[in-house]
């Protein structure tokens, strides 16, 4: 599967993103703050959704990867790139940090979202009292050795939301795409095909 490394202007910065796939139905791929979207390269997630048949398109959020940094708060961002991008309906993975960026966004525009994965996501203890609003299917991925955000934020997240669900990544540890990458891409392709049929 070839993967496209593109920019796109949104306002006035530049936002770097990797993509495999051009199909209608889009899985957007948000890293973690140690990361970048040559992550989702590296643990094969983007050419397995894309030879899945989707479009898969991992960002570089801004200040990282090849991304320009933005004067922006996280609560501002990914909307706009997602509206630059022309994406609608996608299911969003978020992983660790990344949860800052995208609850925002979910919340504000449930509509706007086919399925959302937490991997592991920053942000559930903070729009805990919110989480109710997220009627499209939710998945929380955790590694089972996860020692930096605890398992219980996965129980309270799917336990907020009507269609929820909790995966735990055997032996794995914060970042559960890196111990166990071929687990992790079945867990994620099992989720968008339902959140797409």
């Amino acid at each position: 599967m070839k993967i496209e490394s593109s920019r796109i202007q949104v306002d006035e910065d530049a936002v770097h993103f990797l993509s495999a796939g051009n199909a209608a139905n889009t899985i957007v791929l948000l890293h973690g703050k140690s990361f970048s979207a040559e992550t989702w390269r590296k643990t094969g997630t983007l050419s397995a959704l894309g030879d899945a048949g989707y479009r898969a398109c991992a960002l570089d959020l801004p200040g990282y990867g090849r991304s320009a940094p933005t004067g922006k708060r996280e609560d501002q961002i990914l909307g706009p790139i997602l509206d630059a991008m022309g994406i609608s309906s996608p299911v969003i993975v978020a992983a660790s940090f990344s949860g800052w960026y995208a609850f925002p966004f979910i919340l504000e525009h449930p509509g706007r979202i086919r399925g959302f994965v937490s991997v592991a996501s920053r942000g559930i203890r903070k729009y805990r009292e919110y989480l109710g609003r997220l009627t499209f299917p939710v998945l929380a991925v955790w590694g089972e050795k996860d020692d930096l955000i605890p398992v219980e934020r996965a129980d309270i997240l799917t336990g907020s939301v009507p269609n929820g669900k909790k995966v735990l990544i055997p032996g794995g540890t914060h970042a559960s795409y890196l111990s166990d990458p071929e687990r992790f891409n079945q867990e994620i392709l099992g989720f968008s095909n339902a959140c797409f049929e």
